[in-house]
C-alpha cells in the first residue's frame, strides 16, 4: 500500500531512487491506502482499502466516485452486474420504465399463501402455489389474476373460487361480487360490503 505525492524533489543519488521507488509503489498499487491520498489528481485511481472499493477522482477533482461496489475489489466483475445473466440479491429499485426485449419470459416469484409478503404493495404480482393461481396485491387485499374458466381438456367450463375467507376484504360500494357457495368466514375475519355494493353467494 503506497500513496505519493507525485513531485520528484531534488536530492542525492540514493534518496532520489527510494523516492521514485515510491512512486513506482504507488503507481503500481493503484494508490492504495485505508484513506484518500493527500495530494490528489483529476481522473486518479485509488484503491481504498477501508471498504475495499475502486475509486476515480472526477474531472474537477474534487471527489472520488464508485467505481466498483462496496467490497467489490476482491469480487468477481468488482462486485458489479455482469453484461450477461447477472444475479442480484436484496431489492432491485428503479426509477423508470423496464423494458423487456427478446423472446424470452419475466419469470414471477412463486411462494405459498403464508409466504406472501408481511407489507405487501399495490402493483404487487406473484404465483401463489397453495392456490396455484396468479395474484396481486390492490388497496388491501391479494386477488387473482387472470383467470377464466377451466376445463380438463380443452373444455372451459368451470369457473373456481376458494371456500374459506381467511383475510378481512371490504367490497367497496363500485362493485358487486359473486361466489359460488357455501362459503366460510374465519374466526375474527371481517368482510365489509359497503354501501351501494352487493355480495352474492350463490
Amino acid at each position: 500500500m503506497a500513496t505519493h505525492d507525485y513531485s520528484l524533489a531534488n536530492q542525492s543519488g540514493s534518496a532520489f531512487r527510494g523516492d521514485l521507488n515510491n512512486v513506482l509503489s504507488a503507481i503500481a498499487t493503484n494508490n492504495s491506502n485505508s484513506t484518500d491520498p493527500a495530494t490528489t489528481f483529476a481522473h486518479q485511481w485509488y484503491v481504498d482499502t477501508g471498504d475495499d472499493t475502486l475509486k476515480i477522482r472526477n474531472g474537477a477533482n474534487n471527489a472520488y466516485v464508485n467505481v466498483s461496489a462496496v467490497g467489490g475489489v476482491g469480487s468477481v466483475n468488482l462486485g458489479l452486474a455482469l453484461a450477461a445473466s447477472p444475479t442480484f440479491t436484496g431489492t432491485a429499485t428503479f426509477g423508470g420504465n423496464v423494458l423487456l426485449s427478446g423472446t424470452g419470459v419475466l419469470d414471477l416469484p412463486v411462494g405459498t399463501t403464508a409466504q406472501r409478503p408481511g407489507t405487501p404493495n399495490n402493483g404487487m404480482i406473484r404465483y401463489n402455489s397453495s392456490l396455484s393461481r396468479y395474484e396481486g396485491y390492490s388497496g388491501s387485499a391479494w386477488g387473482q389474476l387472470g383467470g377464466g374458466a377451466t376445463g380438463g381438456g380443452t373444455d372451459k367450463v368451470f369457473y373456481t373460487n376458494d371456500q374459506s375467507v381467511d383475510t378481512d376484504f371490504t367490497l367497496t360500494g363500485t362493485l358487486n361480487a359473486m361466489s359460488a357457495g357455501p362459503i366460510s368466514i374465519a374466526s375474527g375475519v371481517t368482510v365489509t360490503v359497503s354501501s351501494g355494493a352487493t355480495w352474492t353467494v350463490v
